[in-house]
Order: C-alpha cells, then sequence, then structure tokens
C-alpha cells in the first residue's frame, strides 16, 4: 500500500497560502497537482505527494514557520473521527493518549506515545516517512497543533517545560521560542515535549463522556479498515519499524498481527520473505536517515537501531557500504556542503 495521509491537509495548506498572500494555484500546479481539483473530500492522497507540495511550498515562500503556523490552524475536527473523539476527551491526557492511539488515521509513519516521568508527562513525535523534507514539517506541525488545542480546550495558557528537536537546529529558529516558550533542544535523540503533570489533568470544555466513547469505536473501525487495506509486507515492515529500539522478534509481530508465529512463517514463505534480511534492511535505511539528517551519536544510533552492542552496528554498516558509519557520514555531510 502507498504510505498516505488525510487529503484535508492539502485544503489546508491551500488556505494558509491565500491567507499569506501567495499564489496557491501555481505552486500546487509547479509541485504536480491539478487546481483546484487535486483531492475530493474524505480521500487520502501519498505521502510522496505531499513531500514535493511541502518542498514547492518552501522554495516559494521562504517562510521557515510556514508548517508550525499551518498546524496551528488546523483545528481539530479537520482530522474528522479522530479530531471529533478528541473534543470530547474528558481531559488533556486522554486526548494525548487518543492521538497515540490513532495517530495512524492522520497520517501513515508516524509515532505518538505519551509516558508518565512522575511529576511530568512526556509527549514524544516520531516521524519516518521516507521523505526528511516530510519528516521536519510534520514534527512542526504536531508541535503547532499541539500548543494551540491543549491552551485551547483547557482555557488556560499552556507551555511545555521543555522540547527536544530532533532535526539540525534551522537559520531561522526565533519562531520556535516565540511559540514554545521554553528551553528547546535540537539535534537531540528524540522530539518530545514535556508538560508538568498537573496541565495534563485540566478539563476540556468540550467534554462528553457518551460522545467520546462513541467516537472512540468509530476510530477502531478506521484504523481496521487501512490496516486491512494494507499488504501484508507493509504491515509487518511498519511493525518493526516502530519498534525497531526493541528488536522485534518474530513471535512479537505475530502477536501484533494476531496470528500464530507458525501462521507468520508460512505467509512470509509464500511472500518469499526472509525475516532476517527484512530487519537487516530496514535497520539500515533507519541507519542511513539517522547518519545523514541527525547528530546523534554513533552509540546512539546503533540503540535505536535495536544493536545491544554498537560494534555489531559498525560491522553491519560497513558490511553493507564498505565504510563505517563515522567515515560514511564524514562523506556525506561534506558532499552536503
Amino acid at each position: 500500500m502507498i504510505k498516505t495521509a488525510a487529503g484535508i491537509y492539502l485544503h489546508y495548506i491551500d488556505g494558509y497560502l491565500k491567507e499569506l498572500g501567495f499564489n496557491s494555484e501555481l505552486i500546487f500546479r509547479n509541485a504536480g497537482l491539478t487546481y483546484p481539483d487535486y483531492i475530493q473530500s474524505g480521500d487520502r492522497v501519498s505521502l510522496q505527494v505531499i513531500a514535493n507540495l511541502i518542498e514547492h511550498v518552501n522554495t516559494h515562500t521562504l517562510k521557515p514557520d510556514f508548517v508550525f503556523q499551518l498546524g496551528r490552524r488546523i483545528p481539530l475536527m479537520a482530522h474528522g473521527n479522530l479530531g471529533a473523539a478528541m473534543l470530547a476527551c474528558k481531559d488533556l491526557y486522554t486526548l494525548l493518549v487518543l492521538s497515540e492511539k490513532f495517530s495512524e488515521l492522520a497520517f501513515s509513519s508516524i509515532t505518538l506515545s505519551v509516558n508518565d516521568q512522575g511529576n511530568n508527562i512526556a509527549f514524544k513525535i516520531f516521524a519516518d516517512t521516507g521523505f526528511p523534507i516530510l519528516d521536519i514539517a510534520i514534527t512542526d506541525a504536531i508541535l503547532g497543533t499541539t500548543m494551540e488545542n491543549l491552551q485551547r480546550l483547557s482555557g488556560v495558557d499552556i507551555q511545555p517545560l521543555r522540547v527536544s528537536i530532533r532535526h539540525r537546529k534551522p537559520k531561522h529558529h526565533e519562531f520556535y521560542n516565540a511559540i514554545l516558550q521554553c528551553p528547546i533542544e535540537f539535534s537531540a535523540p528524540d522530539n518530545l515535549l514535556i508538560f508538568s503533570k498537573k496541565h495534563m489533568v485540566l478539563p476540556l470544555q468540550t467534554a462528553d463522556k457518551l460522545g467520546e466513547e462513541i467516537l472512540v469505536k468509530k476510530c477502531r473501525e478506521d484504523l481496521e479498515e487501512i490496516e486491512q487495506s494494507s499488504p501484508f509486507i507493509t504491515r509487518i515492515t511498519d511493525i518493526i519499524t516502530t519498534h525497531l529500539s526493541a528488536s522485534p522478534s518474530l513471535l512479537f509481530v505475530a502477536d501484533t498481527l494476531q496470528m500464530s508465529e507458525r501462521t507468520l512463517r508460512r505467509r512470509l514463505a509464500e511472500e518469499n520473505i526472509n525475516y532476517r534480511d527484512l530487519m537487516k534492511n530496514i535497520r539500515h535505511k533507519k541507519a542511513v536517515y539517522f547518519l545523514r539528517h541527525t547528530q546523534l551519536r554513533i552509540e546512539k544510533i546503533a540503540w535505536e537501531l535495536g544493536y545491544k552492542e554498537s560494534a555489531n552496528f559498525r560491522r553491519a554498516f560497513k558490511d553493507a557500504t564498505g565504510k563505517s558509519p563515522r567515515d560514511w557520514r564524514k562523506i556525506e555531510t561534506t558532499q552536503e556542503h
């Protein structure tokens, strides 16, 4: 299955371009999209199309905070049943948990997680679309929409205690400080927003217990529909990628797919897929991404890829490329400049 996102996001990009006074039609046509009939309401669009559009938007607008501000303008209702369910939540924490469970409804290849850290709550954003420009855009959009909606729905001026962002610090980074108003770490291991737990228990002004139950059920149905339309190999790849740092076993993948390990082995054999080779290929793809687009230490990258020893990662990468991870990164960085 081609990885997709809700097509309605294209309409919000179009609207924000017009709001800023840019020639939206020109930008869309240059990105290969027919205008204005680029997407039908309710349809989904491939991530490649969105990545291409974001690249053209960046080139034409030269506005570094475009996607960040776009995220602030996209209302929760734009996310369909998921947005409606989030509006009906009892408190901010429940809202974040729902976004964790059903993020696939909005965008393929993003993982959101909510972790209790004692007095604080950590909200983690992980985008792995295969398009670095889109990964950054998604992260910025989620940062923007999270801050806007937490404050709007609670009626309280909530600010995170601190924020970590995986991509490198851009030249024009002032907008991050203006909106987030807290210490920000760039080139970090993870995209994280750390909130005080006392803020996360704030009730939503739109809470509706019965409505939440009904809408969460609809979200499950929507998610099942997307998952059932995904080819077998795509579903397995997504599971491995999401849990890569834990080096997921074949049994873990089988349990996640709600089938026996024996059945999974048979299905893989029918598809002529070797699980070990698949894991190896996914690890290598992720290694290339981390080395090229982040400043993570080699030891941290090895951990993210599920290697218990960084030496094993170095050996595997050199076997695949003929170069050590450090030397490969140095060559790529030199070529970029």
